[in-house]
């Protein structure tokens, strides 16, 4: 019984992230100040992006993973920009 309670919760955390899009102000060494978007389609982190920084921005880094639970498999990308003014 805890075991499926444990599937059920997990599932739905699964289910919540999926299009889901978040981003976090990061500050590097140099005091430069960037955006971490994480999302689950690459489509959703540019869409996040844009709107983070209302408008255009440069990609400094990106990276993915993927992972799968019971069968199902969820990827998460994130990408690290720079909001231009």
């Amino acid at each position: 019984m805890i075991n499926r309670s444990i599937e059920i919760g997990l599932l739905l955390s699964f289910v919540c992230l999926l299009g889901c899009a978040t981003a976090k102000t990061i500050i590097g060494p140099d005091g430069t100040v960037n955006q971490l978007i994480s999302c689950h389609s690459i489509e959703d982190c540019y869409e996040k992006a844009r709107e983070v920084c209302n408008g255009p921005y440069k990609i400094i880094n990106t990276s993915s993973q993927t992972s799968g639970f019971n069968g199902n498999t969820s990827s998460e990308i994130k990408l690290l920009v720079k909001c231009r003014k």
